[in-house]
């Protein structure tokens, strides 16, 4: 049901013969009071005194009760919704007071019907002044044969004399065909509600359905994604977990290998600048010694000079070799080679630890990259720890150093220099 026909517009007690009237909108009561207001409004055409009094009675209410409703309707417009009351209240005492003293006013009443009968056959100053005296007026200036007539054709139908019977009898038949026509019309109503609940039933039964359908089809896929996720969550669980495991396993190792790489680094850097150093120190001892020689020989040529004066160059180094001290030649040449086999050593050993440093290295990151391809699960399913471990724990050579010891003996130079 819409709103209206819950809350009516405006409801008036109308006493014992109006009974409870309501208007469900603001067009239907102003309709309701102008065709009230036009079907009295022959009463004021009467130019006789107690027709104009009498209209003085009904037409001002009914004025008075239209304008209060059109003046509750503006303020409804401009949202004025306590004038408006105040209005629709003005309006109401208007037309309780107006109906509450005569009935007759309202449609369907038989004095009513009498009256538009009476004034219908061409009697409309009569139907007037029976008005008037309806209101209590006195018939001041009306013409004698008029007034007369009027007042003995109401007390004849007052009293039943002429054609109340007739006269009521239709008033119920009208009556009757009224509430026939509103019961249809209410019938005709029901059955169009019946049929629009019946329509907004099946239409909210078809929505549930739907709805219920599309709840259950969405639940099952969040199921379904909630299930995948899960799974995979927990592979990755899994995963985390294997990957952890087998770090673990190799955290020891990568350290070990890590620490042998640095230490390997060290040794090499070191090795290297010992190498340098070595180099620069045997030179520079070489190039003293040679240097001292050379001018013991010079100065020995020298004083020989005098007694051969015509020497070849390979004589004169034979004699200046046999006049050095044969001992300090000795040193020289013993000092030389300790100072050659030292580089060498130096320079195998930092040979050595650069090996030993990138095989180090290269364990590091071959453990590091199984752990990488663990972690995103891309060995094969095959690949087992265990090649891994082969590989991190082989055995490790001592670099490119085979051999070596101490400097050749007299026996070996000997052995070496005659070629056997």
């Amino acid at each position: 049901m819409s709103e209206n026909a819950a809350q009516p517009y405006l409801s008036v007690d109308l006493g014992e013969h109006g009974g409870q009237m309501e208007w469900m909108s603001h067009e239907e009561l102003a309709q309701w009071l102008t065709k009230l207001q036009n079907d009295w409004n022959w009463v004021s055409h009467q130019r006789i005194s107690p027709a104009q009094n009498a209209w003085k009675k009904i037409g001002p209410p009914l004025h008075n009760a239209n304008q209060a409703v059109i003046h509750a309707q503006n303020h409804l417009a401009q949202g004025q919704e306590q004038q408006a009351a105040s209005q629709l209240s003005s309006a109401k005492s208007w037309l309780e007071n107006l109906i509450r003293t005569y009935p007759w006013l309202l449609p369907n009443q038989a004095r009513r019907l009498f009256l538009e009968g009476h004034r219908d056959a061409g009697n409309p100053m009569e139907a007037a002044l029976i008005v008037a005296h309806w209101t209590e007026e006195d018939f001041n200036n009306a013409p004698i044969r008029q007034s007369i007539n009027a007042v003995l054709t109401w007390e004849l139908y007052e009293r039943g004399i002429k054609e109340r019977m007739k006269t009521e009898s239709a008033a119920l038949k009208r009556l009757l065909g009224e509430m026939q026509t509103k019961l249809t019309e209410f019938q005709g109503s029901e059955r169009d509600q019946v049929e629009r609940f019946e329509e907004l039933y099946g239409s909210l039964a078809d929505q549930k359905s739907a709805q219920q359908s599309t709840f259950e089809s969405t639940q099952n896929d969040r199921d379904q994604e909630w299930l995948g996720k899960l799974a995979t969550v927990q592979q990755e669980l899994d995963l985390l977990k294997k990957t952890y495991d087998e770090h673990m396993a190799l955290a020891a190792p990568v350290e070990y290998w890590e620490k042998k790489r640095r230490g390997h680094r060290t040794l090499a850097v070191t090795s290297f600048v010992a190498m340098l150093i070595c180099m620069l120190a045997v030179g520079w001892f070489l190039h003293v010694e040679l240097s001292a020689l050379s001018s013991n020989a010079l100065v020995a040529g020298m004083a020989e000079s005098n007694e051969a004066t015509t020497v070849t160059t390979s004589g004169t180094l034979s004699t200046t070799l046999q006049s050095a001290n044969a001992w300090k030649f000795g040193a020289l040449l013993m000092m030389a080679t300790l100072g050659f086999w030292l580089i060498r050593l130096i320079v195998r050993i930092f040979l050595s630890s650069l090996h030993l440093e990138n095989d180090a290295a290269e364990r590091v990151t071959m453990a590091k990259t199984y752990l990488a391809l663990l972690r995103d699960d891309s060995l094969p399913k095959d690949g087992s720890i265990g090649a891994v471990l082969a590989a991190l724990f082989r055995p490790t050579g001592d670099g490119i150093v085979k051999d070596e010891g101490l400097p050749p003996t007299a026996m070996e130079w000997m052995t070496r220099l005659g070629g056997k």
